[in-house]
């Protein structure tokens, strides 16, 4: 698992920031489930390039010469974006979740 990546380096910020934002609206228990949400998808984020690297051998051995190479490089390197965007989006969710129940009083 690669914790070392920009990717997850923004998503345990996120966790740590939707779950201080939950302690602050007093609703501790939402924002800790919030903030499990968040490094959930950098736990799969981390782990789907090894999942998928077992899944498709192919992804091992494509030649980056030809023009199939290169379409393929690009579709990876895509995916590989959206899955590092993937906490941010679950605590986008979890902050909208969070926003509507409003503070406790």
């Amino acid at each position: 698992m690669n914790l070392n990546s920009l990717g997850a380096s923004t998503g345990i910020l996120a966790a740590g920031l939707i779950f201080a934002y939950g302690v602050w609206l007093g609703r501790r228990d939402t924002g800790w489930r919030a903030a499990q949400g968040v490094l959930g998808a950098v736990v799969l984020g981390g782990v789907l390039p090894f999942l998928l690297i077992q899944l498709f051998p192919l992804l091992l051995s494509f030649n980056s010469r030809d023009l199939t190479g290169v379409f393929f490089a690009m579709i990876l390197n895509i995916v590989g974006v959206l899955v590092a965007f993937l906490p941010w989006l679950v605590a986008v969710n979890w902050l909208e979740v969070l926003r509507r129940d409003g503070p406790r009083t």
